[in-house]
Parts: C-alpha cells; structure tokens; sequence
C-alpha cells in the first residue's frame, strides 16, 4: 500500500534566481532616491532664490503710471520662494514612507518638478496680476 503524502502548508512561488525576496531593500532604490531628493533640496535653493528676485516686478510701482497692490505682490512672491520646499516636503516625506515600507521610492521625488512648478508658475502670475 502506498501512502500519499499531504503537502505540509501553503507552498511558496519560485522566485528567479537573481530578483530579491518580496519586501527587501534594494539598495539601488534606496540611493536613487536619496540622490533626487538631495538634486531637489539644491534646486529648491536655486528655485528659492529666483523667487526672490520677483519682488523686481514692484520696480515702476509709484512711477505715477502703474498702480501696484504690494500685498498681491508679496503673496505671489511668497507662493514662488515657498513652492520647492512644498513640493520636497510632500514628496520627500512620502518617499520616505515608501522606502520604509520596501516599497519602490525612486519614482516619488520625480513627482515634485511638476508640482514645484505648478505652484512657482501661481506666484509669478500673482505676482504680476499685483503690477498693473
């Protein structure tokens, strides 16, 4: 008589030999990503700075022929020096999570260009909706 033997458990999938197991770290998502953000952290700088050189569109206020609203401009600047800090903030902190939880994180701090110009591009138009 033979006996069949009953399998012991549920079975686990093969996995190919050179991919890692479900949940490990992968150094190289792990390096991408820190280097984007760091690329980020230094182009917010930049960023930040030409923000800053929005408060020359306040130049021909008081010239007797453009009307200035000073609080506009400075909420349109404002909104251009802040945005890259918004947007690596956002990012960075959900990049983060991911790479906690092993899960890819490279693609995140890409995420943040657009929407770091998104909101850079609301405060130059703020800005000179404040010159007129």
């Amino acid at each position: 008589m033979s006996e069949i033997a009953a399998p012991q458990g549920p079975q686990q999938p093969q996995q190919p030999a050179g991919s890692p197991e479900p949940g490990q770290p992968r150094t190289w998502d792990i390096v991408a990503t820190t280097v984007e953000l760091i690329l980020l952290a230094l182009a917010g700088m930049v960023s930040s700075f030409a923000g800053l050189m929005l408060v020359m569109a306040s130049d021909s206020c008081g010239t007797g022929t453009t009307e200035c609203s000073t609080g506009v401009i400075l909420l349109g600047v404002g909104l251009a020096v802040v945005a890259p800090w918004v947007a690596l903030l956002a990012m960075g902190t959900w990049a983060v999570v991911r790479l906690v939880r092993r899960k890819l994180a490279w693609w995140v701090p890409l995420l943040a260009v657009p929407l770091w110009a998104l909101v850079f591009a609301l405060g130059v138009a703020v800005t000179f909706a404040g010159v007129s």
